[in-house]
């Protein structure tokens, strides 16, 4: 009795450590063995995919593998990657996810890896705008459908960040899904109007030289406001929902909240940690690191603050059915 109680001991304790799976450029820490392959292997295939779908090529072997941290609970899925910026770009990352697998698999994977792949394109810390509109851009129908409505639904209350506001924001806005749904539903127009690497130079050319010129050098508008308009149009008339009609802006602008900078300068050399999450701290801080806020669970339509990732949830529920990466 006593050798079968030592062992299922010993059996607890081995479970609880953990299970870890290494790729080329991730090393996996899950709660089981089947679970770190399989996000491993769909790491992998998404950094390579939303490589070549966003920069035209795949991207190079890391110096180092990033760590991946895998929490399977029921909670809404949430992320987190942290990078360190030096003189020459990203010197370090690691990235933590933790929800259901499924939404795991097909959402918050797909958003996070997006983040590295602009990360080590830019080589500093990417407008707030654009990372999170182009992530969720990489994610599923779902959720792209989820951030459409939404953004219709703060244009028709007239809650929405102005653009010229929004281009050259640096902190977390009060309006945090403001700058999550604006972000998606700018970052698709522009990328339907010309194609990925264009909108990534048209972001690259704002950072450097100011968003009025980008615009006008790369889609033909003479204003940021101009490009605002030409947008509402296009929400306008691409509305999928019957009766909503898309509020016009408003003819003058409210003035950028205190501290803001439009048109300031991003690129240059970004020293110190900054983390991307798909949800929002209770509050940012400088000089902390700086951190992103993201998609929300999918029945929840606004930010609840007060949600921390740093410690992983102890729920184990029954494994949905995914399909394993087959390359």
């Amino acid at each position: 009795m006593h050798k079968r109680m030592t062992l299922w001991l010993a059996l607890i304790a081995i479970a609880s450590m953990g299970a870890e799976y290494r790729t080329p450029n991730f090393v996996v820490s899950a709660a089981n063995a089947q679970i770190a392959q399989q996000v491993g292997q769909w790491a992998e295939h998404y950094r390579k995919e939303k490589a070549v779908l966003w920069l035209g090529r795949e991207m190079q072997q890391w110096p180092q593998p990033c760590p991946l941290r895998v929490t399977v609970s029921m909670d809404g899925p949430s992320g987190a990657t942290e990078f360190t910026f030096g003189p020459g770009g990203v010197n370090s990352q690691r990235m933590q996810i933790q929800g259901p697998l499924d939404r795991l698999i097909y959402s918050v994977l797909p958003h996070e890896i997006t983040h590295t792949i602009f990360a080590y394109h830019f080589k500093s810390p990417v407008p707030r705008w654009a990372d999170e509109g182009g992530s969720v851009i990489s994610e599923d129908d779902a959720e792209r459908d989820r951030h459409d409505k939404l953004v219709r639904s703060i244009l028709n209350q007239r809650q929405q960040i102005p653009m010229r506001t929004l281009l050259g924001l640096k902190e977390y806005p009060q309006q945090v899904m403001c700058l999550y749904a604006q972000g998606f539903s700018i970052s698709d127009y522009l990328v339907k109007r010309s194609n990925r690497q264009h909108f990534l130079n048209f972001v690259g050319a704002g950072m450097q030289h100011g968003w009025d010129q980008a615009t006008k050098s790369y889609f033909g508008h003479n204003s940021v406001e101009e490009l605002e308009q030409a947008w509402l149009l296009h929400l306008r008339d691409t509305k999928k929902q019957p009766g909503v009609q898309v509020a016009a802006a408003a003819t003058t602008p409210p003035s950028p909240p205190a501290g803001t900078q439009p048109n300031a300068n991003f690129m240059g050399v970004a020293n110190g940690k900054t983390v991307r999450m798909t949800v929002p701290p209770t509050q940012p801080a400088e000089p902390q690191p700086v951190v992103r806020g993201a998609m929300p669970a999918p029945v929840q339509t606004t930010w609840q603050p007060g949600v921390r990732l740093e410690a992983p949830v102890p729920i184990n529920p029954p494994l949905p059915r995914i399909p394993a990466y087959m390359p």
